[in-house]
């Protein structure tokens, strides 16, 4: 007898089964059955899984869902009913269903619709179940008849549905079985056997409860626990042939036969198909691959690309693109960045590999010209390997809102179908339950404390999965502690990776041709109107729905803010018009001072910068794709041959054209096909077929790829053993190697920034700190300090809610100090200034409900300071104050006695003002004894900057302890014993430093968050470390805050925008460099300012001078000797500037300068 499953629910009804779709196919396939359905409440998202998992077993697939309704007689409460697709017209009715069901209730959660409401359906069977969500069940239990509610949900159904009445095979419920039997007669409708399976085997109903219990956040006694984990459900999926012999038992034989009958009339599929584009709406009268074409060639003249390669070129690419039928999809793209660009959106310049593409740059949609390059456009599309176009978009936030209501109001229902009709939508994304969620959720319904389930979370460690965390011996050990926690930890691994609830994937839009109603479920999205599709990502293209991801890049918003704060001042500023070989910016990656830049900021990319030196902006590319895992390995080598200190050697001669510009080394994917083309002749095409080949490491496609290459070689001359090596360059390089076009496309995001920080530092460093929190604002401000930006913080009578540039100057926010709330906060932007004292201030207020500590943290912060300076009397007297202005706002003898205790209370150090600040704001403003001190005590140690250690060096570094992340030895002598990476900060860097065991032991009562320390480290070689070497720790020392106050030079050096102009001026006329710029022994001209000269006698009895001179770079000691000081025929005048011969002197990190002449600078 064929046997079918017909009522099933999975993972996808959100915390109601613990079973994947993967495992109920494979289980009805070992248990017998002919046929498997999948019902999931209300939802249909799991159907194409099911599909491909059904198809690919040999079990045959029925498409259904199992629908939640108002009661029929028992209005009040919810009853489901069960639907199954009997045709590709029952399932388009299915999806139309689905989609009434979610959007009617309004989501997953919400109240079920009414039966009488029900749209159009037709072939599609409906079964009435068995279990206990069946309104028919309960009508039993209320002792009636069941007539009429059978006669009104024939009334209800669709004319046409053939209608089953479900029974269950079990001793339980032989009462209702018989009841159902007589109303079968009674209504002359046929019975079927229905099983409302929710669990593969029996022992799995205790899943089942805790998914439950975890949707209702309800707490599990140990008493229940141990019940549950030992109980038997029903729920699950018999063997056929048992169930066989339980409908024999019940004479039930019909019923069950009729399950086989209804599962032969079901042969509904998923529609998968070829992409199905949407058809561009134009009026020209020309075809889509016409007027694309047209639109193409006129995008080419207007960028005043003439030239015949061009043209050619773009020829080449709308061939292809007319052959793949994608005209529309690039007509539709180009016509939503048009759009969102001409309303002032800032759209992305392209990313990965459509920068290739001359027909995308020509229609607007990227901003990087391929020829100039040599970016490839059959890496982005290829007739060989016929996929979609994948252009993804980048913008801002309120730029993906525009494009959104744009594709929607264009592209949607309104424009095409009329009302009702569905062509946009969003995509829907299910959140898992990850490792350490499952952990701490399962852990809450077992009762476990929040520290206990602490605890086993950070015993996990690195571990991504449980099954990975079990290796853990800590974590074992806390496991195997009690039968509780054993018990916990398997049934969080059962449950681990299973759904947890629903959302919507944010980039993405699916856009159709069609009703998308008739393809696919919806459901309500939180973006109205926009509805979102049942389906995730993984599955939309292949129902043939255009998928455009738009994407928001928190990059690009920094560029639109800064852009904004450009325009106030100086005009609109076009990105794409900068120019790419600007000195100052180069010399910025140069110098590895890229803390604040997209692709730049990590301290080992800033080592590579350092290294290779960049002159060019492809030289940025090529930082970008060799700072990679892979390619790092081969940076040493690169520097090397870039630096002329190691001869550059190519794999064979005909390979110079591709690897000449990366001397000889493989550094982007687009280098392995062109080497494919001239080496083994391959065209472009099959290139690129062969590059993806290589990439997915597959053995039998491998050998075969491998045997083209080198016979292809052979035939072009090569010898098959000079064939075979270079095949064995490229085979591991492909796996890893980056795209060229996305490796530019990274590149001129990161120029553009650092371009703006240079010749924009104020707006740059002012949208840096908007767009931050806690404490990497003190990281940008240190940084903008060095570019001579001042910024001050938060200020009673200038700051506003976020921070602003006033005069020059930037001055924090209020929302940038901790703890004020909304309410408060609108008072305090209400105030009427100038406020003129702490008092004034407080009179202002609504005092009754102002308490003491919402006063702090403003006086921490420094909000005061210009209207009263001494912030530590300020705490002091604030409560006094307080209690003044409740008492009597006239009170001015009271005021002024607070007032006169004021001066008794000592001004706070910088020290004592930097913790303020850290406490109220989660930063400092104030300049930190480290940064003060910084260059005075790194003379007296000997110490250098994290980046100025050399591989393999040991050196000794002044450093500020940010944090540390501890491990425990697993293996050895060791075993057990704690290590640490702690995070040190130099003031420029941030770096990870390794404190193995035996140091750990020495230091770890002695690493204080913020404490400044002496660090001696090694810096070693290590490719596996993502920055290519690894600092570890030898020995430190605690240096005393007070006594680095009270180090030489204290004052730290501020470099106006004036500066940084008359720099530049001599950098491009004197040829001038900036003195930290300089080399040891190295002799050249400065500029720079006079702050301080001392003048004294030599040992011979002569008059010299040490003079203290400063430009952005910092402040040096320069020595005017006996001999140089009686040429000079000038006063020298501090605060002036002078045009500088001289020569470094001491150590890299530690320059004196001798001065052989100096000039005036006559600034007139």
């Amino acid at each position: 007898m064929n046997i079918a499953a017909l009522q099933t629910i999975s993972a996808n009804t959100i915390l109601a089964s613990p079973m994947k779709t993967a495992d109920l196919v494979q289980g009805a396939k070992e248990r017998g059955y002919s046929a498997v359905a999948l019902t999931d409440i209300n939802v249909t998202f799991g159907l194409a899984d099911f599909y491909q998992e059904a198809v690919k077993a040999g079990i045959k697939p029925l498409l259904g869902l199992q629908g939640r309704f108002k009661g029929i007689e028992l209005e009040e409460a919810e009853y489901d009913l069960v639907f199954l697709a009997q045709s590709q017209k029952g399932y388009q009715s299915l999806m139309r269903l689905s989609s009434f069901l979610n959007i009617a209730s309004g989501d997953l959660a919400g109240s079920a619709p009414s039966l009488a409401d029900l749209p159009e359906l037709s072939d599609l069977t409906v079964i009435v179940p068995a279990g206990l969500t069946s309104e028919l069940r309960q009508l039993n239990k209320l002792r009636n008849s069941g007539e009429e509610y059978v006669k009104k949900l024939q009334a209800f159904l669709p004319k046409g549905l053939p209608l089953y009445l479900g029974v269950y095979p079990a001793e339980s419920a032989a009462a209702y079985d018989a009841y159902v039997k007589k109303l079968a007669e009674i209504s002359a409708l046929p019975i079927t056997v229905v099983e409302d399976v929710r669990y593969l085997d029996p022992g799995d109903q205790f899943l089942c409860k805790v998914l439950q219990a975890i949707k209702e956040r309800r707490v599990l006694d140990k008493h229940e626990l141990t019940l549950m984990a030992e109980g038997q459900g029903s729920h699950w999926l018999r063997p056929a042939p048992v169930l066989e012999d339980a409908c024999r038992e019940m004479g039930l034989e019909e019923a069950l036969a009729n399950s086989g009958k209804i599962a032969a009339s079901c042969h509904a599929k998923i529609p998968f198909k070829e992409p199905q584009l949407p058809v561009f709406p134009q009026a020209t009268g020309l075809s889509s691959d016409q007027y694309l074409e047209k639109l193409a060639f006129a995008g080419l003249e207007k960028l005043g690309l003439r030239q015949g390669i061009y043209h050619a070129r773009l020829q080449k690419e709308l061939a292809v693109i007319q052959q793949m039928g994608f005209a529309d999809y690039f007509l539709i793209v180009s016509d939503i960045v048009n759009y969102c660009r001409q309303r002032g959106a800032l759209v992305g310049p392209g990313r990965g590999s459509a920068a290739g593409s001359l027909v995308a740059y020509a229609l607007g949609i990227t901003q990087i010209d391929p020829l100039k390059y040599d970016l490839l456009f059959e890496r982005f599309l290829n007739p060989a390997r016929a996929d979609m176009p994948d252009i993804d978009l980048d913008f801002t936030t309120s730029g993906r809102k525009l494009a959104f209501a744009y594709v929607q109001e264009k592209y949607g229902a309104k424009a095409r179908f009329g009302e009702g009709s569905d062509l946009v939508a969003r995509i829907l994304a299910l959140t898992t339950m990850k490792a350490k969620s499952v952990l701490e959720r399962t852990g809450q319904v077992f009762g476990l404390t929040l520290p206990a389930i602490a605890r086993l979370k950070q015993a996990m460690g690195a571990a991504k999965t449980l099954a990975e965390a079990g290796q853990q011996a800590e974590f074992k050990a806390l496991v195997a502690a009690s039968p509780l926690t054993r018990l916990l930890y398997q049934t969080a691994a059962r449950l681990e990776g299973l759904p947890e609830d629903t959302g919507t994937h944010a980039p993405g839009l699916v856009i159709s041709e069609e009703p998308l109603s008739r393809q696919i479920g919806l459901m309500t999205g939180k973006e109205a109107p926009l509805w979102t599709v049942e389906q995730t990502k993984k599955y939309v293209e292949k129902y043939g729905l255009l998928k455009i991801d738009f994407l928001t890049l928190d990059n690009l918003e920094l560029l639109e803010g800064v852009l904004a704060e450009i325009q106030k001042s100086s005009g609109p500023l076009d990105l794409t018009r900068l120019p790419l070989d600007d000195p100052d910016t180069l010399r910025l990656f140069a110098r590895g001072e890229t803390q604040q830049i997209f692709q730049f900021n990590s301290s080992g990319m800033q080592e590579v910068l350092r290294k290779i030196q960049p002159r060019t902006f492809d030289d940025l590319s090529v930082a970008v794709a060799l700072y990679r895992p892979g390619p790092i390995a081969s940076i040493p080598l690169y520097v090397a041959r870039r630096n002329g200190t190691s001869p550059v050697q190519y794999p064979d001669p005909s390979l110079k054209e591709v690897l000449g510009p990366t001397y000889g080394i493989f550094v982007y994917q687009e280098q392995v096909m062109q080497t494919a083309r001239i080496f083994a002749g391959f065209s472009l095409a099959e290139a690129d077929v062969f590059r993806n080949a290589i990439s997915k490491k597959q053995a039998g496609l491998l050998a075969e790829e491998k045997g083209k290459f080198v016979a292809g070689a052979v035939r072009k001359g090569h010898s098959r053993q000079a064939a075979e090596a270079v095949y064995a360059l490229i085979e591991p390089f492909a796996n890893y190697g980056f795209n060229h076009s996305h490796a530019v496309a990274y590149a001129l995001l990161a120029y553009w920034q650092a371009f703006l920080s240079v010749h924009f530092p104020r707006e740059f460093y002012l949208e840096k700190l908007r767009a931050s929190r806690g404490k990497e604002k003190g990281a940008i401000i240190r940084q903008a300090r060095k570019a001579g930006v001042e910024i001050l913080g938060p200020d009673i009578n200038l700051s506003q809610a976020e921070a602003r540039l006033f005069e020059g100057r930037i001055y924090l926010g209020l929302k940038d100090i901790m703890g004020i709330t909304p309410a408060f906060l609108d008072q305090l932007l209400a105030l009427k200034r100038p406020v003129t004292s702490f008092p004034a201030f407080l009179r202002q207020l609504d005092t009754k409900e102002l308490k003491e500590k919402q006063l702090v943290p403003l006086i921490e912060a420094g909000l005061f300071d210009q209207v009263s300076p001494n912030r530590a009397s300020l705490l002091v007297n604030c409560g006094n104050m307080l209690n003044t202005a409740r008492l009597s706002q006239k009170s001015l003898v009271l005021q002024d006695f607070l007032a006169a205790k004021e001066e008794n209370v000592p001004m706070p150090t910088a020290a004592e003002k930097v913790a303020m600040e850290e406490r109220a704001m989660g930063f400092a403003v104030t300049a930190s004894p480290l940064e003060i001190a910084g260059k005075a005590l790194a003379k007296r140690y000997g110490a250098k900057p994290f980046a100025g250690l050399a591989l393999n060096e040991t050196g000794q570094v002044l450093a500020q302890f940010i944090k540390k992340n501890n491990w425990r030895v697993k293996r050895g002598a060791r075993a057990g014993e704690l290590g640490s990476n702690a995070v040190f900060s130099d003031g420029q860097t941030s770096e990870k430093v390794t404190i193995f065991t035996s140091q750990y032991r020495r230091f770890a009562q002695i690493l204080k968050e913020n404490a400044v320390y002496l660090l001696q480290v090694d810096k070693k070689e290590d490719q596996k470390d993502s920055r290519g070497y690894q600092l570890i720790l030898q020995d430190l020392r605690l240096l005393d805050l007070k006594q680095l106050e009270q180090a030489e030079e204290v004052k730290p050096v501020t470099v106006k925008p004036k500066d940084l102009a008359l720099e530049r001026y001599f950098d491009q006329h004197y040829r001038t460099k900036r003195l930290g710029d300089f080399q040891v022994k190295e002799r050249g001209l400065a500029l720079a300012k006079l702050l301080a000269v001392r003048y004294q006698e030599d040992k011979r009895g002569r008059k010299m001078a040490t003079l203290i001179l400063a430009d952005s770079s910092g402040r040096y000691r320069c020595w005017l000797f006996a001999g140089e000081l009686a040429k000079l025929t000038l006063n020298l005048q501090v605060n002036d500037y002078y045009l500088l011969k001289l020569e470094a002197l001491g150590q890299r990190e530690s320059l004196d300068f001798k001065i052989w002449d100096m000039k005036q600078v006559n600034l007139r």
